[in-house]
């Protein structure tokens, strides 16, 4: 089974190995000499500085097999992927899109909203694959034939476990995660004192095919975020309300499971909040509408299909039950 992660002080030599042998099999035909001698010697020089990947601001990552190094992928502080090489041994494996993508994750948790990279003509159609774009046409560069891409990450989430425990590794939104890999989302019910709940409209150009449904505040919780930060944040992004964390209670926590073999963890808040229609700010990209509605409005609403399905809350009926008790 391969292994994949942060490149450890013994990995940097191997890496590097590793990139110019992958580098002279598909890439050095077409560079000049000089280009190839002056990337031996940075590959040199670099095994001499190991340490700027493990005490410094570089980044690399590596995929092993038994404990050899057989994909590495290395980036500068500024987001700029300089060395991607896996063996041609296992190419087509996936073992480039997972590099790639704890790469991405972690690029972006340190802040940058743009990766950029020069890719060969051989490696381009794998880098337009995962989502990167040129920013200009082929050229050449120091005598290497290169073509500049960019990529701009999504959001990044935590991965968890089936007990919701955090496991150290990251996915970005829009990505299919593994088998047995779960992450939070978080559903957020307003309730006010008169015993009705605030629901809002998805915008109709979200891209989906619940655009323009009724519903109530939900997301995923961002990397590093608990599920009431994600909650209030959610809110507060969507209504452009702020919501008292004291006035919060957390109904339940249930795993779904998705026809797509896509797996979550969704916990199910609600908050007492007695504001005004007039306070929602929308969220133009993903709220256009919202109002109060008593319990049997909404049942009514999600029967001729203008409120999301029963499918998306599971507890519902439990959740307004509970509620009503409490009055």
């Amino acid at each position: 089974m391969i292994a994949f992660r942060r490149a450890a002080f013994e990995d940097i030599g191997p890496a590097f190995d590793l990139a110019l042998r992958v580098f002279m099999e598909y890439e050095a035909p077409i560079s000049e000499a000089e280009a190839i001698e002056r990337l031996q010697a940075d590959f040199a020089s670099k095994k001499a500085r190991s340490d700027i990947w493990i005490t410094g601001g570089r980044l690399m990552f590596v995929a092993l097999d038994c404990g050899t190094v057989v994909g590495m992928a290395d980036a500068r502080e500024n987001g700029h992927i300089q060395s991607f090489y896996v063996d041609g041994a296992y190419h087509r494996r996936g073992i480039g899109t997972e590099l790639l993508s704890r790469m991405v994750c972690e690029l972006k948790l340190r802040g940058l909203n743009e990766i950029t990279l020069d890719s060969s003509p051989y490696a381009l159609p794998f880098y337009q694959n995962f989502g990167f774009t040129p920013t200009d046409v082929e050229q050449r560069k120091e005598g290497f034939i290169c073509i500049p891409l960019v990529y701009r990450p999504g959001e990044i989430w935590d991965i968890l476990d089936e007990h919701g425990n955090k496991t150290g590794r990251y996915a970005e939104r829009g990505r299919k995660m593994a088998t047995g890999d779960y992450h939070l989302v978080v559903h957020v019910w307003k309730r006010n004192n008169r015993g009705e709940w605030l629901i809002d409209k998805r915008a109709p150009s979200r891209g989906t095919s619940i655009d323009g449904k009724w519903e109530t505040t939900g997301g995923a919780a961002l990397a590093g975020e608990d599920s009431l930060t994600a909650a209030l944040r959610e809110t507060r992004e969507e209504l452009g309300i702020e919501l008292d964390p004291q006035k919060g209670t957390l109904f339940n926590t249930i795993d779904r499971h998705g026809n797509d073999g896509h797996t979550w963890i969704q916990d199910t808040w609600v908050f007492e909040w007695n504001g005004s229609i007039e306070d929602v700010r929308f969220q133009e990209s993903e709220t256009c509408d919202v109002m109060w509605a008593r319990t049997d409005k909404i049942r009514e609403m999600m029967g001729s299909g203008a409120f999301l399905s029963a499918w998306f809350y599971p507890y519902f009926d439990e959740m307004v039950e509970k509620w009503k008790a409490a009055r």
